[in-house]
């Protein structure tokens, strides 16, 4: 063997008294290594016999020598091919009621959420006011006085989560009356004759071509989406589609080439949100959809690339069939369309 050739343990052709001591030696040697090296194997397995031999049981079959040749690192390319990750998870399906924070708050958004069937809770957390209804550190908010001194909301929405509610935040972008107030950026949408534009419900909007408003929005969507919530909703987040729009100026706020504009606006907060978990889905008018979103400059194809969901509102005019062929003419699933009903206790579902 070559362990006993290095250790020096050759016959020695001597005498015949030290010939035979020598061999009386040579044995005794032989068994201790054969021997202990069993023993060895066993104390390297915890005090078992080593797994190569059976239990109670000897063998004369000699252990290979390691070889003295470095293993070889297997080639990657030999490597089996992983499973493709899905880009995104599976959509959720949800049925979600409108509540307020004040619910959050004082724990009766999840009565209403099982007494009405609902798996999810969509509450408003910047509304058409500019109120942000949260403890924000985004600077902007902070000099327009918006900003929420509510210190328990993030208790709250753990509470909802661990009861396995969905959740949901509503924000109203560019239509915002503080932004408005202030002009943000000189961003103020204004009339042929040079007054502030207000839509159908009396509101003021600021325009989406605005870096200053557009960063502002971004930034509060990335603090909700470090919240704890499962999805923000956008709603207003395009030019405005309702009212006297014939009236608006063609200004640089006001461009011909609105979608484009829109597009930038979504294409930016994609990237902001890029390795969150939040999904980030719009809300719209149906009978805006159903033109094409020419007058807003959200058309149905830029739902179907930007928004993971689409929760519209209905007219007497426009039919939830209406809708759903037109993004599927888009290319959209229609089982990401949620559209709101009023229930029997007056609180809004959406399903």
């Amino acid at each position: 063997m070559r362990r006993r050739n290095r250790m020096g343990y050759r016959g020695y052709q001597g005498r015949g008294g030290a010939s035979t001591f020598l061999k009386i030696l040579v044995c005794i040697l032989a068994i201790l290594v054969v021997g202990g090296g069993g023993y060895l194997l066993a104390l390297n397995n915890g005090g078992a016999l080593p797994s190569w031999l059976p239990q109670g049981q000897t063998t004369d079959t000699p252990q290979t020598p390691a070889s003295d040749t470095p293993t070889q690192a297997p080639d990657p390319s030999d490597a089996p091919e992983p499973s493709p990750t899905p880009s995104q998870a599976p959509e959720e399906e949800i049925r979600a009621v409108n509540v307020t924070v004040d619910q959050l708050l004082d724990g009766s958004a999840q009565t209403l959420a099982q007494q009405a069937g609902c798996n999810a809770v969509a509450v408003q957390v910047k509304g058409e006011w500019g109120k942000v209804q949260w403890p924000s550190q985004v600077s902007l908010a902070r000099q327009l006085g918006t900003v929420s001194t509510t210190q328990s909301l993030n208790q709250a929405l753990s509470a909802l989560a661990a009861q396995d509610i969905y959740l949901v935040a509503r924000v109203d972008c560019f239509r915002d009356q503080a932004l408005s107030a202030a002009n943000v950026g000189s961003s103020l949408l204004m009339t042929r004759g040079g007054n502030r534009w207000y839509d159908s419900k009396g509101m003021s909007w600021v325009s989406p071509v605005n870096t200053q408003v557009r960063q502002y929005l971004t930034e509060l969507c990335v603090e909700l989406s470090q919240m704890g919530f499962d999805e923000l909703v956008l709603d207003s987040a395009y030019f405005p589609d309702q009212g006297e729009v014939h009236v608006l100026a063609q200004s640089t706020n006001y461009p011909d080439t609105r979608t484009t504009v829109v597009e930038q606006f979504w294409q930016e907060l994609t990237q902001a949100l890029e390795g969150t978990e939040v999904r980030l889905s719009a809300q719209v008018r149906g009978d805006s959809l159903v033109e094409g979103g020419i007058t807003s400059g959200m058309t149905p194809q830029l739902l179907d690339q930007y928004a993971q969901r689409v929760w519209v509102t209905l007219d007497e005019g426009t039919t939830q069939t209406q809708v759903s062929s037109v993004l599927t003419q888009a290319g959209m699933d229609t089982t990401q369309l949620l559209v709101g009903q009023e229930n029997t206790s007056g609180q809004t579902i959406w399903a």
